[in-house]
């Protein structure tokens, strides 16, 4: 596994498993497989409704919790300083542990600055060991440097070969944070599963068009956690370990930025969010 070494000096895999629209029922059993292949970073949300599974699994998989790297989110209607503090104890109780290694702000709507302080004071009670933004842009993630009296750490954003977010990545480079990428491999875009170029790059090196993308999210550096609940996928997600790609194919995979990128927010959240103003 290959880490990234965060702006507060604690290191966090580069790979993980994503547990984003994984049904309670099944949410168990997909983490316990994916630690049993050899993850140990798991991408939680309160939104995503399975922390209890998540904790359920971490309770049961037998790994020392020093071991493992847990990340999870606020969501939007747990913003401002008290709720969000409330919510972060609910969050520890449901994935069974001490301490969260990273939580973030899912998205910059309505007091996410109550929210951030409450994050603060988390990792101050040692509640949390890292804290960092999700889906903030460069204005909103400003607004966060001006207050904060700890810095994030990390920025998840969506990033795949198809939306590079290259000026977005460039300006968290400068500020010295990391970068996160959901929808990793687009969300299984057709188009971009079949790409020539990139079919072409995956047949020299025996790989799946899928590997070769998420192995270039690993030598760019971005944290990136591939979701699937069939065993075969997340193994074959996780097996990018033993191959590197040339620079020439890490730039023929640059020039097909197309700046494609999801609906932002997506549209099952916009009946969510509706009622919650964006910063």
């Amino acid at each position: 596994m290959n880490y990234v070494r965060l702006n507060n000096g604690k290191n966090i895999p580069v790979f993980g498993y994503g547990v984003y629209c994984i049904p309670k029922d099944e949410c168990e059993k997909c983490v316990l497989e994916a630690l049993k292949v050899g993850y140990r970073h798991i991408d939680a949300a309160q939104i995503y409704q399975n922390e209890e599974e998540v904790g359920n699994a971490i309770s049961k998989c037998g790994i020392p919790r020093e071991e493992l790297f847990i990340t999870s989110k606020i969501w939007v209607c747990n913003y401002g300083y008290k709720k969000a503090k409330e919510s972060i104890d609910r969050s520890l109780k449901r994935l069974k542990t001490d301490y969260i290694d990273l939580m973030l702000i899912h998205r910059p709507y309505a007091n996410y600055k109550g929210a951030w302080k409450a994050l603060e004071e988390g990792v101050k009670e040692g509640k949390i060991r890292s804290i960092g933004l999700s889906n903030f842009n460069v204005k909103e993630t400003e607004s966060i440097l001006a207050m904060a009296t700890i810095k994030p750490v990390v920025n998840q954003i969506e990033c795949h070969p198809y939306g590079q977010q290259k000026e977005m990545r460039a300006y968290l480079k400068e500020k010295d944070i990391a970068v996160e990428a959901w929808f990793p491999i687009g969300h299984g875009d057709k188009q971009l599963l079949t790409d020539p170029v990139l079919s072409e790059i995956a047949q020299k090196y025996g790989k799946t068009v899928a590997q070769v993308i998420l192995r270039w999210h690993v030598q760019v550096e971005n944290i990136t956690f591939p979701k699937s609940v069939k065993p075969e996928r997340i193994k074959e997600n996780f097996d990018i370990f033993d191959f590197e790609l040339s620079q020439d194919d890490m730039a023929k995979i640059e020039a097909l930025d197309k700046g494609k990128y999801c609906p932002t927010p997506p549209k099952w959240l916009d009946t969510i969010i509706s009622k919650f103003k964006r910063a």
